[in-house]
């Protein structure tokens, strides 16, 4: 990993500084703050006259914790609707103006009301580290519970059940005058940036002369409002309110998103950061996020708004028919065609599929049904070489080299595969996919393949199940990227290529396989290879009880589209060898 000459000291933000203690016992005698929706004050004191238990709800706007938990809110609200408690949120992220606020709560539309902290006064005060954390108070106003609302959602981790219920659990305890038994558990959301005191800013690293081009060139792809980022990373005032946190997930080598640990180099799409890069983020912030002289900041990256190809699409295809996502439950996969048969040849040098309600879409397949073939017809084994790209979480349009480009034969349609996973909120989804054209046929056409075992068996608590699967090229082959698919499960996966001669030559490998960012990785020189040569791919899966996103450790797990259920699929781009 190129990352582990940086010194030490760049490792350690997590304990920046520490997590602060909870204010169990403590008696929280007033506050009022102003409720951005209504311009109204709100009181403690007034509000909670007469209650038997108050939650505070500490959130965020861009946290996506947050907003995962914005259904069980809503749930628990309404479950102790009867019992006098008095819910109230409070907004004390640094990047969350009145305005913003206003808009969260009408989208949110959580049953209790928002309102605008004092910077971070009332955080500082109940000692708030992260979002969500919630404090409950009982009728004396006396903290007897601090900490996370339960264990279902983390940065990274969204597990398909809950396991621990603290919030409810205290609030029970509060109303039947009982012991609360766990009175703290760490909040593990997103960390609220706070004004820095720094005795002295050495002003060497600023924000326009060396932060933003660093956040332009590895950030903004998609830290921009539409794209997948929850929030956006646009200017000065974005960067600085989100500084704790970019600091936190830099240093954790979480953010930018990248799994493979072949040296810097090996793939042209390499997201992460140098040394150089990493170590002036981690100076910017330490010195209290320095702005700088305006003029020194490099020009506005322009982007082609609503789309990630570079420019705009020569065809647009919607899906032929919307979808109703209701606001809760499982969904199974819906298989909608898109646009209209084409009427001839066509010659794809670019695409890019994209989801209308992405909140609420887990992942789009779009596959390419030739002349005389259906949905059953095209998953058989080399099921791979219809895919002709998809929206997976972490992933990058599909844009040909210069003479390159994929062939739809007159007559063939455009199919969706998609993955719902409902949020709380009820949306009506008819996604899209845009098309660039070659003007004419290019030199060199561009195949697709899965090299995929649909036969495995996955044992009950197995940590560490190796499943394999081949592809071999009857003829000498370039290969241009390749991408692993698996579900929660997965742990770890790696490419070989395998001559006839038993050369065996590591063209991937990625030792901590992430679900939620399916990355293809393009190599930045293409691997050719003679004909025969056998593709191999091995799967590591882990089924026990210590993956936070199993959601079964119980029991066996067999090839299957949903994610509850397991794939072991390598996908690979590539063209015959010239």
């Amino acid at each position: 990993m190129i990352w582990t000459m940086v010194p030490i000291a760049l490792t350690l933000f997590a304990a920046d500084r520490p997590e602060s203690p909870p204010p169990v016992g403590t008696r929280v005698a007033e506050f009022t703050l102003v409720e951005p929706s209504t311009k109204k004050p709100w009181a403690l004191a007034e509000n909670a006259r007469d209650a038997k238990a108050v939650v505070i709800v500490f959130t965020a706007t861009g946290c996506p914790v947050c907003t995962a938990y914005l259904p069980r809110l809503k749930e628990l609200s309404k479950q102790y609707a009867e019992d006098k408690v008095v819910w109230v949120a409070v907004a004390s992220h640094a990047a969350d103006d009145s305005d913003t606020v206003a808009t969260f709560a009408t989208v949110a539309q959580l049953p209790f009301p928002i309102l605008k902290d004092d910077g971070t006064a009332i955080a500082d005060k109940l000692r708030v580290d992260r979002v969500p954390s919630v404090v409950v108070l009982d009728a004396s106003r006396t903290v007897r519970y601090a900490g996370r609302i339960d264990d279902q959602f983390s940065p990274g981790v969204f597990k398909a059940k809950v396991g621990t219920a603290e919030l409810a659990d205290a609030l029970t305890a509060v109303l039947g005058n009982t012991e609360v038994k766990v009175a703290h558990a760490p909040a593990a959301g997103c960390r609220l940036t706070r004004e820095r005191v720094v005795p002295k800013q050495t002003g060497a690293v600023t924000y326009h002369k060396d932060i933003a081009p660093i956040i332009q060139s590895r950030c903004q792809e998609c830290h921009r409002p539409g794209e997948a980022g929850p929030f956006p990373l646009m200017s000065y005032k974005d960067a600085k309110s989100w500084s704790g946190m970019i600091r936190e997930v830099v240093a954790d080598d979480v953010m930018p998103p990248w799994h493979a640990d072949a040296t810097q180099g090996h793939f042209k799409n390499d997201r992460r950061l140098s040394t150089a890069e990493k170590s002036k983020l981690m100076t910017w912030i330490d010195d209290g996020s320095p702005e700088g002289d305006a003029a020194d900041a490099p020009p506005l990256r322009k982007y082609v708004e609503g789309w990630r190809l570079g420019r705009e699409p020569d065809e647009v295809l919607r899906m032929e028919k919307a979808i109703q996502v209701p606001a809760h439950g499982i969904v199974p996969y819906e298989y909608i065609l898109v646009g209209t048969t084409f009427t001839e040849d066509k010659w794809l040098s670019a695409i890019e599929v994209r989801p209308e309600q992405r909140a609420v879409v887990h992942h789009i397949i779009a596959f390419l049904l030739p002349p005389d073939t259906n949905l059953l017809t095209i998953f058989g084994p080399e099921f791979g070489r219809h895919m002709l790209g998809a929206y997976v979480p972490g992933d990058q349009p599909i844009i040909a080299g210069p003479g390159q480009a994929r062939r739809i034969p007159k007559g063939s349609r455009i199919l969706f595969e998609i993955h719902y996973t409902p949020n709380g909120r009820a949306v009506t989804d008819r996604s899209s996919i845009g098309l660039c054209y070659a003007k004419e046929p290019p030199p060199t056409e561009l195949f697709a393949l899965s090299a995929m075992n649909a036969k495995f068996r996955i044992p009950p608590g197995a940590d560490n199940h190796e499943v394999k699967s081949v592809h071999v090229f009857p003829k000498a082959a370039t290969l241009l990227s390749v991408t692993p698919h698996m579900h929660v499960r997965g742990k770890a996966f790696r490419y070989e290529t395998v001559t006839k001669d038993g050369k065996r030559e590591t063209i991937l490998n990625v030792p901590k396989y992430d679900f939620n960012w399916q990355a293809s990785y393009d190599f930045a020189k293409p691997v050719t290879v003679p004909a025969g040569t056998r593709l191999e791919c091995t799967a590591w899966y882990d089924n026990s009880a210590n993956n936070p996103f199993n959601p079964d450790p119980k029991k066996t797990i067999r090839f299957g589209n949903m994610t509850s259920d397991e794939m072991m699929i390598g996908f690979a781009l590539y063209h015959d060898a010239k």
